[in-house]
């Protein structure tokens, strides 16, 4: 076991940097976990857009009645009619919406004209088509109480309109199957477990991979009485042992952060095996990257990139949800987008049936597939350097 001592020799010598890489993990995922948004999904409350209503039909009581249904149904934000300064409110978002009251406006729309509010919103702003339905609705209401209705005042007409505008639906929030947590902030943590074990593990493998890799102490195991595959078997034990230890200790830590939420959620063993198949994809990265660079000042540099590269692409860092379709296209060929995929499948579970549970063992296998993959790779460049070496 000469081999496998000295395995773990060469990860003493390079403890710092794997704490160094632990302690940043350790870092990320309790910042963002502790303050991630609290969600409750059984309740609703609808949003209010921040508007500013310009009216410039004084007197108007129509104008006034519309004016404080948009103050109902938005967040008011007082303006003066400036053109200057309503634009400015728009670009620093002081605002989302501003509906300007035209002059006469009232009037017009008592005489059975269309009575058109001039609005100014936020390009593609999704919440400009909501107050504009608030604004159509008041209209489309009034219009009808006015052409079908009796004859009305402008001031019993906004009576009834409002009267018609309070009504509420009450909405409920159901979901089918066990519910699983309200607050699901451990994905967080499991999703940032990218970060650290292809740190820990890429930096401990490859490192011990160098020291067994010199020319010099290469070629003198070659002629120890050792068989050589006894000492790539413990070499290949060393780096297991390396890779299962890096995953039981995030695994350690994820309970003692959210052990009763975690383990009330019933989702433990599909976070657990999730990150394991991803452990096993930086073990075979590690043996790969070991296996081709040369030295630590290369192997500083291709750690770094491979790690922030796989967890920007892959959904760590920056939410799989706001990237473009052309980035996930090229980042469904990274293990960590099915890793990252697999974490949020697994938080979304609500039963397990077999139906809702296939896409997370289909994410588990696809990691699978890309560690089998890339070790066959280092595998076939090794066989390949080393029969040049001897050729």
């Amino acid at each position: 076991m000469q081999v496998f001592r000295s395995y773990f020799k060469i990860l003493r010598s390079n403890r710092v940097a794997i704490l160094w890489n632990l302690g940043v993990f350790m870092v990320l995922a309790v910042f963002f976990s502790t303050t991630a948004p609290e969600t409750n999904e059984d309740m609703f409350e609808p949003t209010r857009t921040r508007i500013a209503v310009i009216n410039r039909d004084p007197g108007g009581v129509l104008a006034e009645g519309l004016e404080k249904h948009l103050e109902q149904v938005g967040q008011r934000v007082f303006l003066n009619d400036d053109e200057e300064e309503l634009q400015d409110a728009l670009f620093y978002r002081r605002v989302q919406y501003i509906a300007i009251i035209p002059e006469g406006f009232s009037q017009d729309f008592m005489e059975g004209n269309e009575g058109k509010v001039e609005t100014v919103v936020i390009p593609n702003s999704t919440m400009s088509y909501y107050m504009d339905m608030s604004v159509d609705a008041f209209l489309n209401t009034a219009r009808l109480h006015n052409v079908h209705g009796r004859s009305h005042t402008q001031t019993d007409l906004v009576r009834l309109v409002l009267s018609d505008l309070d009504t509420h639906t009450r909405v409920v929030m159901k979901q089918s199957g066990v519910s699983t947590d309200s607050e699901p902030n451990y994905q967080y943590f499991f999703n940032y477990c990218a970060y650290a074990l292809l740190a820990m593990i890429v930096s401990g493998i490859s490192s011990t991979m160098i020291a067994f890799n010199r020319p010099d102490l290469y070629m003198r195991n070659r002629c120890a009485p050792i068989p050589q595959r006894k000492v790539s078997l413990q070499i290949l034990a060393g780096h297991g042992i390396f890779a299962l230890a890096c995953w039981s200790l995030l695994m350690i830590l994820a309970m003692l952060l959210y052990g009763r939420s975690l383990s009330g959620s019933g989702l433990t063993l599909f976070y657990f095996g999730n990150t394991l198949a991803f452990t096993m994809v930086c073990l075979s990265i590690g043996f790969l990257l070991g296996d081709i660079i040369k030295n630590h000042n290369a192997q500083t540099g291709a750690v770094q990139v491979i790690t922030l590269g796989l967890n920007f692409l892959g959904g760590v860092f920056v939410p799989q949800e706001v990237m473009s379709q052309s980035v996930l296209a090229v980042a469904r060929f990274l293990p960590s987008f099915w890793f990252v995929q697999g974490n949020e499948l697994i938080t979304s579970l609500s039963d397990f049936s077999k139906a809702s549970i296939m896409p997370v063992y289909t994410s588990i296998l696809t990691q699978a597939g890309f560690a089998i993959a890339i070790a066959a790779v280092a595998l076939l460049l090794r066989k390949e350097r080393r029969m040049s070496q001897f050729a």
